[in-house]
């Protein structure tokens, strides 16, 4: 059993040394780019004093690079399932407060409320859009729609009509009901 306890912590403690690393007065070994530590001394039993393994500075940057684009691709796939089932209408994931003509002179108020979303829920305050046909009241919605969406805020936009066609058969209706009042 100590044999086994003993391969496991030497396995632990390993590091790897690159050709341009070097040792310091201190017995740590350190990195010959960077010139920081890639080990560190235990001070507390039961492994007082063994050299255990430590990003240097450039290993840490390097790791830290890498952690910020698995987040930021993993954000990414997250807002693209979310505009896939959010969205009735693939040509909604272009109505972006970026694509904006500037012609609505009410896009500021979708854009206040997108930004302020947390305390618009809290506090039960919704937006009642009418007009014309055409006056770009669904775009309105959908710039908002999107901006939840790259908070990772679920939403669904659609319209009463699909929503009338798509309740027609009885089977799966109430799976259908719940999944609209999910997000």
């Amino acid at each position: 059993m100590k044999n086994e306890i003993n391969a496991v912590l030497e396995n632990m403690t390993a590091t790897t040394p690159e050709p341009e690393d070097y040792t310091g007065e201190d017995g740590l070994l350190y990195c010959g780019k960077c010139r920081t530590p890639k080990q560190f001394r235990m001070d507390k039993p039961p492994f007082e004093g063994k050299l255990f393994p430590h990003r240097c500075q450039c290993e840490q940057e390097r790791f830290d690079e890498e952690e910020a684009e698995r987040k930021r691709q993993k954000h990414l796939q997250t807002v693209a399932d979310l505009r896939k089932s959010g969205f009735t209408n693939p040509e909604m994931i272009n109505w972006t407060f970026s694509n904006d003509n500037g012609k609505c002179p009410q896009m500021d108020k979708a854009k206040f409320y997108a930004e302020h979303f947390d305390t618009m829920r809290a506090e039960n305050i919704g937006y009642l859009l009418w007009g014309k046909v055409g006056t770009g009241k669904s775009y309105f919605a959908g710039c908002i729609a999107n901006a939840l969406m790259e908070k990772e805020i679920p939403v669904i936009m659609t319209n009463f009509p699909l929503v009338l066609n798509d309740l027609t058969p009885i089977e799966g209706r109430n799976d259908y009901i719940a999944r609209l009042c999910r997000p």
